[in-house]
């Protein structure tokens, strides 16, 4: 059957055939049951941003939809909708989450991909490290977890994903997120002692995805997850390099198959004696179900039929021992070209029923395969990431130092310390104390971050790989193209706010802002467009010659609103932000006046 004729079948007809329901029945799911939900669409879920002031506004919203808080979810932070994702019962609805979702104040995110952030709870003041970022839903989630002042050092190593990173960090007005574009296997140091966390949600078949995917039902085999087994090891082992002592990881799959889940748990257990699997609190997950990880699994041909454990060793595609369970692997010891240990495979075999999994039809999501794993403090008493210890060590009568080495090379693209006067300019003309922030330029935006960024990365030196030293005053070797939030654009030798950013500035802005009321905004989202003097003869002066922002007093909270004052009062934003306005107010939207 080609797969045009495929794509045309009944799913739950066609899908009971498959190698990925031949795996469900292999790890022990009623088949049945299974196939019920995972054959059917997720429903619409979705991360409420809890920095926005105008949260209550945004549950209410919520709430006259339909929606509900999950029951997981601590602080209300996760919602699911009434209906199907993406399935809205009418075209306002629709259009009401959209607005909701591109304005930042929701996160269109599937309730399974938030588990491992959930898992890791990273904490406010903490680095944390995702290798694998894009699009950004977790790097966004953390972002907000470990506010203002942790930082999350976002890495994807493809231009096209990273933009969607970038699209992500100005949606959701992030100021602690760093972008950072290399191979997560050979991911540049920071300065010790390392990263606090780090989470490895790393490349997978998707094959936990059927309820979002229709293709994988077609295309999934045994064989693409054991070609993906090496990749997702080597990236989780970069990762587990760069944790500090007691910092902790989070390995995280939407895959079904065990090669691709506990094989790799297992393997990060044999290679990495400083790590450690810690179990999983579940009582930050009340309500929500979750399995234990499989402590024995099958050999599975290319139809995800078990390969029986005869006298002979199991051969089939791509199968290494590496992917086989420790009772597996200690069945055919004697016929594996490695060394088996007993007494570590039989510890790793029972270890990983620390690992949890959850199920498509347990709790009404997409399925999922967490891990958590803690750098022992004891095994490195250096006290730093084990990336950063040599493996020569010097002879006891050495006269070796680590040399200093030169300042890479910048291009335009470089991003640096923005200087002190351009700070003050900028902090003179808005009234921001910014005594939390660091500020930085790349091209013609300057840029906000939280301290951290300066004080536990660019001002520290940092070791490569042979003891040596990059200078303080740069990130290298990571190759950040972003730090930060761009909040300000130099524009007729004036800083103007960006709108992207009102959101983070809203509390920290005291100048530059001229108070109207909701019936001068009402009039001004209608098309008006003043000249200054006839504005000026009506109202409260604008004394603001250029950019400035406008605060109205709204039911919902201040609201802040990008203008520029010049020989008429515009408002700079774009149709969808004043729709958003013109929800808050109670008047129609654009297109529904236009319709009329």
């Amino acid at each position: 059957m080609s797969r045009d004729e495929w794509q045309e079948q009944d799913l739950l007809v066609v899908a009971r055939d498959t190698p990925l329901a031949n795996l469900a029945k292999n790890l022990g799911y009623d088949v049945d049951t299974w196939l019920q939900s995972a054959t059917t669409s997720l429903p619409e879920t979705l991360r409420i941003t809890r920095s926005r002031h105008d949260k209550a506004w945004t549950e209410s919203i919520l709430r006259e939809l339909g929606g509900k808080p999950l029951a997981w979810a601590e602080d209300d932070f996760a919602w699911q909708m009434p209906f199907a994702r993406g399935q809205a019962p009418d075209e306002r609805s629709k259009y009401i989450l959209s607005l909701l979702h591109e304005s930042g104040r929701i996160t269109r995110q599937e309730a399974a991909s938030m588990l491992p952030v959930v898992v890791l709870n990273p904490q406010p003041g903490e680095l944390i490290l995702d290798l694998c970022a894009a699009p950004g839903s977790k790097a966004t989630q953390i972002a907000e977890a470990i506010a203002p002042s942790g930082v999350v050092v976002a890495n994807e190593p493809v231009s096209g994903r990273v933009n969607m990173l970038v699209s992500n960090r100005g949606r959701l007005s992030t100021t602690n997120m760093l972008i950072n574009q290399q191979d997560g296997r050979h991911i540049g140091r920071i300065p010790p002692p390392g990263y606090d966390g780090v989470v490895a949600d790393v490349p997978c078949t998707g094959s936990a995805t059927s309820r979002k995917n229709r293709n994988v039902w077609w295309k999934w085999s045994p064989k693409e997850s054991r070609t993906l087994f090496r990749l997702q090891v080597e990236i989780t082992q970069r990762g587990a390099s760069l944790l500090r002592p007691g910092g902790e990881l989070v390995y995280s799959t939407c895959s079904l198959d065990p090669c691709e889940n506990e094989a790799v748990v297992a393997q990060l257990l044999r290679k990495l004696p400083y790590l450690e699997l810690i179990d999983i609190d579940e009582s930050r997950l009340a309500g929500m179900k979750l399995r234990p990880g499989l402590t024995d699994w099958d050999a599975l041909d290319e139809q995800a039929e078990p390969i029986p454990r005869g006298d002979e060793v199991a051969r089939t595609t791509f199968l290494q021992p590496a992917h086989m369970s420790p009772a597996a692997r200690l069945h055919w010891s004697e016929d594996l070209d490695e060394e088996i240990d007993e007494s570590t495979e039989l510890h790793i075999q029972t270890e990983l029923a620390k690992c949890r999994r959850l199920i498509h039809h347990d709790n009404d999501t997409g399925g999922f395969f967490v891990a958590l794993f803690r750098h022992r403090p004891e095994a490195t008493p250096e006290g730093i990431a084990k990336s950063f210890i040599r493996n020569r060590k010097p002879s006891l009568h050495s006269e070796w130092v680590p040399l200093v080495l030169d300042h890479p090379q910048t291009n335009r693209h470089t991003i640096y310390a923005a200087p002190q006067e351009t700070v003050d300019e900028a902090k003179t003309r808005y009234g921001v104390d910014g005594k939390d922030l660091s500020w930085w330029i790349r091209g013609k935006r300057l840029n906000i971050a939280p301290k951290m960024v300066d004080e536990r990365i660019f001002s520290q030196k940092c070791p490569n790989k042979r003891g040596n030293l990059w200078p303080e005053g740069t990130f290298h070797p990571l190759k950040l193209i972003h730090v930060g939030l761009p909040a300000f654009t130099k524009k007729r030798d004036a800083w103007r706010s960006r709108q992207e950013a009102v959101p983070a500035l809203q509390s920290l802005i005291t100048e530059s802002k001229h108070i109207i009321s909701p019936e001068t905004l009402t009039r001004l989202l209608k098309g008006w467009a003043p000249l200054i003097e006839e504005y000026n003869s009506e109202f409260e002066p604008i004394e603001v010659d250029g950019p400035l922002l406008l605060s109205c007093s709204l039911p919902s909270g201040e609201s802040l609103i990008a203008a520029w004052a010049g020989a008429r009062l515009t408002l700079m934003l774009d149709e969808k932000a004043r729709d958003v306005l013109r929800l808050k107010l109670g008047m129609p939207f654009q297109a529904d006046d236009e319709e009329e």
